[in-house]
């Protein structure tokens, strides 16, 4: 309850879990910013996502004896882009959706990754899951769901899409499942979508597999 403002803090409980499950407000000292594709800024509603930029005295303004990699870090204003999108509510509430690398962009909007594997791995029948962007020549990327089963079963699309449509729109819904004995893992403990991306780089989606021809 500390953790809430006063006027929050006897709201209901589905209230006060929403308010809890994000980063966190800015600390002192600290300003946050989020930026679309073009650099222009997105609001701080709560909703709309944007990559966000920190900028503060303990923030860095580059990298050590590499200027190549500052340059593309820091802006001209000396913000530091941190890589993640996200979004923030009028009270100044961070809330991380994704890494930028990780989303999946499908005909100009953003598909969080997190939020559909967060989803799909509820499913009885997944026991791990991750979610990697496929090249589409209309859509630009399409995702694909990668599970570790649960046992023998083995989840239908259909089932998943059922499972994840209360929460998704049809068309942030995977195109696909691809099942595997075991998901890449990093040094650090964490899902590698780099060797996921390249294990999967020639992988052909279901409505590529059959081109319409024509005489």
């Amino acid at each position: 309850r500390g953790l809430l403002p006063p006027d929050m803090q006897n709201l209901p409980l589905k209230y006060r879990v929403e308010a809890k499950i994000g980063a966190g407000r800015r600390l002192l000292g600290v300003d946050f910013k989020l930026v679309d594709d073009m650099g222009g800024a997105v609001p701080h509603d709560g909703k709309s996502v944007g990559e966000l930029f920190v900028r503060g005295n303990a923030i860095i303004s580059g990298y050590f004896e590499n200027p190549g990699a500052t340059e593309q870090a820091i802006d001209g204003h000396g913000w530091f882009g941190t890589g993640d999108v996200a979004s923030i509510d009028p009270r100044g509430r961070l809330i991380i959706r994704d890494r930028s690398k990780d989303l999946v962009k499908s005909g100009g909007e953003w598909i969080s990754s997190i939020d559909l594997e967060n989803t799909a791995v509820a499913h009885p029948d997944v026991a791990a899951c991750a979610v990697i962007g496929i090249a589409h020549p209309k859509w630009d990327e399409r995702p694909v769901l990668v599970v570790v089963p649960e046992g023998e079963r083995r989840v239908t699309l259909d089932d998943m899409r059922q499972h994840l449509s209360t929460h998704f729109a049809p068309w942030q819904c995977p195109d696909d499942i691809i099942f595997v004995e075991a998901l890449p893992m990093t040094a650090t403990g964490k899902v590698s979508k780099l060797t996921l991306r390249q294990q999967f780089a020639d992988y052909v989606l279901p409505d590529q597999r059959n081109p319409q021809t024509t005489a």
